[in-house]
């Protein structure tokens, strides 16, 4: 068991103020009260959205040192760069992909024209892009949408190719060598496959250099929606609280966990369990941690696509 320890300043209302968020966010009394939705942009100095994702990019970039402003944004001059990476301005008026921000990381060996021929070739021309990058070892971690490879799964892009494997950047271990690339595909093999009948699919490593594919086995978004509809019955029914944070006018008597049966107890447990809703948390949790190990661990980058890119 892992048991963690604070430390405080003497004479400080640090403690105090530590028990009391704990107490807080681990026991909410509403589901408004979780951290999740209590820590909103409104709590930022800058509550201009693309302000603050330009400082982030800048923060990436190893350009900290630079502050984004209103004006940086509608001139396009945000256009930094270092050794590897650069920000684009091509998705500034969200003509190449309508769903990613207005300001894009990619690698500084590609142009705007290879990212506008390589948005071809993913679903929703959902190109792939830096979200992360390890300020230590330099991996990065990339998301996309699915390569659209076919039927016969044998549709290539040489846009696509060239900007995926410039995310195999050379290793800081001074021999020159290429780090590798993980291609997380969320997906089960057979939704992968599956997709194809409908122009998309997965990557072929024998395509992307230095590359290896991982599908997670994560459930389709119909499968999770349905579990959650599942979850918010459970809550409504046996929950202290309904899903919308307000008491539940549902329970009553025995067929609650408050009422103490243990029978009831059991049937409330059994269905949470049925809900699935468990199982796929687990599943995202799973993945999550395998690939924060890969970068952590090997130095490697990942590029995740399909379902599993919430972040």
């Amino acid at each position: 068991m892992r048991i963690i320890v604070f430390g405080f300043r003497p004479r400080t209302k640090q403690r105090r103020v530590i028990f009391d968020a704990l107490l807080r966010c681990a026991k909410p009394a509403r589901i408004w009260d979780l951290y999740a939705f209590t820590c909103g942009p409104s709590k930022f100095s800058k509550p201009n959205s693309k302000v603050r994702l330009l400082n982030e990019y800048f923060r990436l970039l190893g350009k900290g040192s630079h502050c984004a402003s209103v004006s940086m944004v509608e001139e396009g001059s945000f256009t930094l760069s270092n050794d590897l990476w650069r920000i684009s301005n091509t998705n500034s008026n969200y003509t190449v992909c309508s769903s990613y921000p207005f300001a894009l990381i990619v690698p500084k060996s590609i142009s705007d024209e290879e990212v506008i021929q390589a948005s071809t070739f993913r679903a929703r021309c959902r190109i792939p892009v830096v979200s992360w990058c390890h300020p230590g070892t330099g991996a990065v971690l990339g998301r996309s949408a699915q390569p659209l490879v076919g039927l016969m799964m044998n549709m290539r892009s040489n846009a696509d190719e060239k900007l995926v494997a410039s995310l195999c950047t050379q290793l800081v271990d001074g021999k020159g060598s290429r780090r590798k690339l993980y291609i997380a595909d969320a997906r089960p093999r057979k939704n992968a496959l599956a997709n194809g009948a409908m122009g998309g699919g997965s990557e072929s490593s024998s395509n992307y250099f230095h590359s290896e594919i991982v599908f997670f086995g994560i459930d389709n978004i119909h499968a999770m929606r349905e579990s959650f509809a599942r979850l918010r019955d459970y809550l409504d029914t046996h929950g202290a609280a309904s899903s919308d944070g307000m008491s539940s006018f549902l329970r009553h008597g025995g067929s609650t966990w408050g009422g103490g049966n243990l029978s009831s107890m059991s049937a409330s447990v059994s269905t949470l369990g049925d809900s699935g809703w468990l199982i796929h948390v687990q599943s995202v949790l799973a993945g999550s941690a395998w690939i924060a190990a890969r970068i952590a661990l090997e130095s490697a980058s990942v590029l995740v696509h399909c379902r599993l890119v919430l972040f």
